[in-house]
């Protein structure tokens, strides 16, 4: 007789097949569950209940299976009730349900044998979750409202556990830029963005949004920083948003938020910063408003919903004393639309709209990037999606979703564009004249999904398949040049005097950086698939999942024109170490003319299989207490890591030490003296398509494997607090290597650099000048401990020292690389995160959070060339990534997103407190709390006149030396009125900083040249905000 197949089998396959006809993407959750059971008074289960829910949209209708079980999928956020009726059992009515995005509300009915009975219960389901088998922080609207805060998703991401960001947000002052941040080790592209079920996370800046967002539009949000579920491809920061929708009542809400700088505390300077630094992060005014409305079309069958807003935020950025200050104004614009429509009991559709626009008058304005220097920014992006759900009998559920982003932006430097507008220069102190780059970007995205979930029984155990198939293209185009007649700038900051002398020319030289347009085009293309099933056994739920993906991109066709001082040969002597490219005679010749790219039909392909696997035991009959533990093994998005390697895809230029001869700050190609380095060109033939740069089309996916352990107990039916350790290893990380011979893979190594001494050490004067006296200028003389301030000594203090390596005699410089993986390189994360949250009720709501964050690298022998410490930045000069600089890793926030160059992101504690208690007379106390230790200060030296090139080297461990710790304590009170018991007005008045801490945030961290105190080094560049109060008004119906 022949055996019968196995019902778990089948199941599985049925899955399988009807996943591979779907499409689908990465993990967007956007909707909340309702699992159930429905019981006797004895507790025995009873099938053929009929369970209806109502709330949010059209009343659903479920029929209890054989083992009492019912469930309502992809329920918006929002507060649900449920009824279960069966005759000669009565009805039961259990009100007050709440549904959180990507969670799983479990509620038991219980029904008694009497036709006459019925019985309602007012209670939100239990806050612990069995099907949650990972790290994840829910902010619903309530919190949103009632939270002081600076409204914006990066000021939400800062109160997650273990997520860290770069900047400190008071009032709302850096809404208008978005923030750097990580969270356990995983690198910010890997972070991902997601708005009603849409990736939009933007692959041209890869972990980074293409929007900005009306903060009064989202119902929900979740960050998801680790866990399980197959859906989630990479180890980053998943941020889900959901904005509001229509139901069957016509509700609305008009606001205005006003922040006004004369309400906000003197931004004063620590008096020994007064010589350079006169303001820091003042607030001119901050004003927010907006409307919103929405409700039936046709009642329990379709519906809308409406929103718009402006947000206008002014601000004076640091600025130098004497200096007019220019105001940094950047208006954020938002619309958006939704219809939500249910005609069928088993099929529902959503139709959604999203336009935002962000036009800046002065990107990047601060101490060092005066207002002609700053970007004027605009470029409005679009999101279009249509989703559809169907409801196959009571256990198949199909999602499926289509969209289009279309996204891009222009930065244009306020002194003009083009071979007429003024040239760029960098004093000797690292402030910016005259004007800067321009920068212009096209990144439009498409994407298809379908997810499904199937449900099946077998034995005592409760199935929950899930399953997808997506596909995502996302290509970039994006070009960038320097402004005036010879697409260069010219720099005094990073030449050395000394250096100029020893190489035969003035000491008053400058550095000269001459540049082909920098052309970027490539096109990106994502397929995935994953298959999870979900299995409850009494007190043990078991998780288990495999994700595929497949990552591909190649670079695409691009031209650019010549430089306009290079277009023919120049032949100089070679100088500053430079030895690669230099004939016999010690000189080179240096050309950028125009190219033609015809694009690479080679593709960069990732594929990769990543196993989730996650157990949750509940102790005892009571289950007020959740144990979890998951091994889950995720990989990095492949992004932009391709685009270099195209011949235009990197900054493709020659320096050279030159002589402002005519002192006019625009560089002649007479002016030219030496020729001191090169990038992305091969100077023995500057039109090579090959470029200087290859891809390692055979490197591995990055991957990171997690295991996580904790537990989550319920102390009151309103109150839970939790502990979990996260463990992270991540391996085949991306870098640049460079080799002796272009594609014979004969990389550069230790032995290629000998000991060229070591940096100085010992002592470092911050010498200020003594106004009016022209011999003391604040310049500081001699080496050593024989340096003299010229001026008044206002801070000195020891640094270590460290070794400094310089190419070896006969071996060239560092021309050809390949973006590879590093090898014989790993990091690793361990942490913990303590968390307690009481909901709302009794008058008061808490979300708090502690955590212990640890995040180091291992270097071994082979993972550097250069054994020189640095920050892990790959160079030429290092010949690939630098040696470990000891202790912490550190991510540097950059200077592509706002002022915030020298932030190295790493705090070992983060602490995050917020909460609401409500007085009587409607009048309610809201209150935030963030603190974290100071991000690490990695002081350096930057060394000069090598073999192979400048370095910057760090001078004692990263991570020994650290910013004081940061201390964020904002405030609200708000009133609220009722009338006719339809509408409602709030007033509102919120006070950030309220101990009006100044703590300082940047320092300029190269603080010594060879052995000579560097005149800017040290510099304060950012305060914390000064205390500001915001009034508000909002009016609800």
């Amino acid at each position: 007789m022949k055996p019968c197949p196995n019902p778990r089998l089948l199941a599985v396959l049925a899955a399988l097949c009807i996943s591979l006809l779907a499409v689908s993407a990465f993990a967007q959750f956007q909707t909340g569950n309702i699992y159930g059971k429905v019981q006797a008074k004895d507790g025995t289960v009873l099938p053929g209940v009929t369970v209806t829910v109502t709330g949010v949209g059209a009343p659903q209708t479920a029929v209890s299976d054989s083992q009492g079980n019912f469930r309502f999928l992809s329920l918006s956020p929002g507060t649900y009730t449920l009824k279960s009726e069966l005759a000669g059992y009565g009805v039961s009515t259990r009100a007050g349900i709440t549904v959180n995005v990507g969670r799983n509300s479990d509620v038991t009915m219980t029904l008694n044998p009497s036709v006459a009975e019925s019985i309602t219960v007012t209670a939100e389901a239990p806050l612990l979750d069995v099907r949650k088998a990972g790290t994840s922080t829910n902010v619903t609207k309530v919190e949103m409202e009632n939270i002081p805060s600076s409204r914006d998703p990066w000021t939400v991401l800062q109160s997650v556990p273990a997520v860290q960001v770069d900047r400190i947000n008071v009032g709302g002052s850096q809404s208008g830029q978005q923030s750097n941040y990580f969270a356990k080790g995983a690198q910010g592209t890997d972070n991902t963005w997601n708005v009603d079920g849409v990736a939009i996370t933007d692959m041209g800046a890869t972990g980074s949004t293409p929007l900005y967002f009306d903060f009064d539009s989202f119902e929900e949000m979740q960050a998801t920083t680790g866990g399980s579920d197959p859906r989630i491809q990479t180890p980053g920061v998943q941020l889900n948003m959901v904005t509001k929708r229509g139901t069957n009542d016509f509700k609305g809400s008009g606001r205005y938020f006003y922040t006004p700088g004369s309400m906000q505390a003197d931004a004063v300077v620590p008096s020994d910063a007064t010589y350079y630094l006169d303001k820091t992060n003042r607030i001119n005014y901050v004003r927010d408003f907006g409307a919103e409305v929405g409700g039936p079309i046709w009642r329990d069958h379709a519906w809308f919903w409406l929103a718009s807003a402006d947000q206008k935020i002014s601000n004076q950025a640091s600025q130098a004393p004497g200096v007019t200050g220019a105001f940094d104004n950047i208006i954020l614009r938002d619309k958006n639309a939704k219809l939500n429509a249910q005609i069928l009991p088993s099929n529902s559709a959503v139709a959604f709209y999203t336009f935002g626009d962000k036009v800046r008058n002065a990107r990047n304005l601060s101490a060092t990037r005066p207002f002609e220097t700053a970007w004027k920014q605009t470029g409005p992006t679009k999101v279009y999606k249509y989703e559809d759900t169907q409801i196959i009998g009571s256990s198949l559920y199909l999602t499926g979703m289509w969209s289009k982003v279309t996204g891009g932006f222009g930065l244009f430097a306020n002194g003009g564009q083009g071979p007429t507008a003024p040239a760029a220069y960098e004093d000797a102190s690292g402030v910016w004249h005259n004007n800067y780059e321009t920068f212009q970007t096209i990144r439009p995205q498409k994407q298809y999904r379908i997810d499904g979930s199937k449900f099946l029984d077998v034995g005592t155990m409760n199935h929950e398949l899930k399953f997808g198939f997506g596909y995502r293209d996302t290509p970039v185009n994006s070009i960038s040049s320097w402004p005036g007649p010879a697409d260069a700038y010219m720099d005094f900051a990073d030449v050395d005097p000394d250096e100029c002398v020893r190489e035969g020319i003035s000491a008053n030289c400058y550095l000269a950086g001459v540049f082909r347009n920098h052309v970027t085009g490539y096109g990106e293309k994502y397929h995935d698939f994953y298959v999870g099933d979900t299995v409850l056994m009494g007190n043990l739920t078991l998780q288990a999942g495999l994700r595929w993906d497949r990552q591909e991109s190649l670079n695409t066709p691009v031209t650019a024109s010549a430089n306009p001082i290079l277009a023919t040969p120049l032949t100089l002597p070679c100088g500053g170490g430079l030895l690669g490219g230099c004939g016999a005679s010690g000189t080179l010749t240096a050309s950028l003319p125009a190219l033609n790219f015809p694009g690479d039909p080679r593709s960069l392909k990732w594929n990769s299989v990543s196993p989730r696997v996650g157990l949750t035991y509940s102790l005892g009959a009571d289950k007020k207490t959740l144990l979890r533990a998951g091994y889950n093994r995720y990989v990095s998005q492949l992004g932009s890591a391709i685009s270099s390697a195209s011949p235009l895809g990197g900054y493709t230029y020659f320096y050279f030490y030159g002589v402002d001869t005519n002192n006019d700050k625009v560089i002649q190609r007479n002016e030219l003296q030496r020729v001191i380095g090169y990038a992305a060109v091969n100077p023995a033939n500057p039109v090579a398509i090959s470029g200087t740069r290859r891809v390692d089309y055979g490197m591995k996916v990055p991957t990171t494997d997690e295991i996580i352990l904790g537990g989550e107990r319920e102390l009151m039916s309103d109150f839970s607090v939790g502990l979990t350790y996260t463990y992270r290893k991540y391996n085949n990380l991306v870098t640049t290597r460079y080799e002796k011979t272009q594609g014979a893979g004969d990389f550069y190594t230790s032995a290629d650099y000998v000991l060229a001494g070591r940096t100085a050490g010992g002592l470092f004067i911050q010498c200020a000048p003594i106004p009016g006296d022209p011999n003391n200028t604040g310049n500081v003389t001699g080496v050593g401990s024989t340096q003299v301030c010229h001026g008044n000594v206002i801070d000195q203090f020891t640094t270590g020292t460290r070794p400094v390596y310089a190419l070896a005699p006969g071996v060239s410089t560092p021309t050809f690389s390949v973006i590879t993986n590093r090898p014989d390189y790993y990091q690793k994360f361990s942490g913990l995160e303590l968390t307690a949250t009481k909901r709302l009720s009794h008058k008061w709501m808490m979300r708090s959070s502690v955590s212990y964050n640890d995040y180091t690298e291992h270097c071994g022998a082979n993972s550097f060339a250069n054994p020189t410490p640095a920050i892990v930045v790959p160079g030429a000069a290092y010949g690939g990534p630098p040696a470990c600089a000891g202790g912490q890793v550190v991510v540097n926030s950059g200077n592509g997103s706002g002022s915030f160059g020298n932030v190295y992101i790493n705090s070992k504690w983060n602490v995050n407190i917020n909460g609401l208690y409500s007085l009587p007379w409607d009048i309610n106390l809201g209150a935030s709390l963030t603190a974290r230790q100071g991000y690490a200060q990695p002081l350096q030296d930057r060394i000069t006149g090598l073999r192979g090139g400048t370095l910057n080297v760090v001078t004692d461990p990263v991570g020994s030396i650290r910013f004081p710790n940061v201390y964020e304590f904002d405030l609200r009170i708000a009133k609220d009125f009722r009338f006719f018991n339809r509408a409602g007005l709030t007033i509102s008045g919120d006070l950030f900083n309220a101990p009006n801490q100044r703590t300082i945030l940047q320092r300029n961290v190269i603080i010594l040249g060879g052995e000579t105190s560097r005149s800017a080094g040290n510099r304060i560049a950012e305060i914390q905000s000064p205390r500001v109060w915001r009034l508000g008004a909002k009016f609800n119906f």
